[in-house]
C-alpha cells in the first residue's frame, strides 16, 4: 500500500527487453533505499513495482506486457523522470490516502 504522496523523482536508467517484457533500471535521486530488500514495493509513477535487484543509487523491477499495456510506463524512455514512492511500512504517517497501485488487465 501507498499513500500516492511522492517521495522522490527518479529517472530510467536503462530499459532492458526481455521476451515481450522489460526490466527497468531506475535511478532512485533523493530516494532512500535503507531498509529495502529484493521483493518490497515501490510505486513508480503510481504503478506498484517489486525491486529484483538493488544498491543504494538504483533498483531494477520487471514490468510485465500488460503492465506496460495498461500503465504508462509503457512509453518511457532512457532518461524520462518517475515519481517514485515506497511502501508503506506499519507506523508510517498516512498523510494521503491509501493507494493500491496495482494493474488489474
Amino acid at each position: 500500500m501507498f499513500t500516492g504522496i511522492i517521495q522522490a523523482v527518479g529517472h530510467i536508467a536503462r530499459i532492458e527487453p526481455r521476451a515481450g517484457d522489460l526490466r527497468l533500471r531506475i535511478d532512485v535521486g533523493a530516494l532512500d533505499l535503507t531498509g529495502v530488500v529484493p521483493g518490497d514495493s515501490i510505486a513508480v509513477s503510481g504503478v506498484c513495482l517489486t525491486a529484483i535487484e538493488l544498491d543504494a543509487r538504483q533498483f531494477a523491477a520487471d514490468v510485465s506486457r500488460e503492465t506496460l499495456a495498461c500503465s504508462t510506463l509503457g512509453v518511457l524512455r532512457e532518461g524520462a523522470a518517475v515519481n517514485l514512492e515506497k511502501a508503506l511500512r506499519v507506523g508510517d504517517a498516512l498523510g494521503g490516502h491509501l493507494v493500491a497501485g496495482h494493474v488489474d488487465g
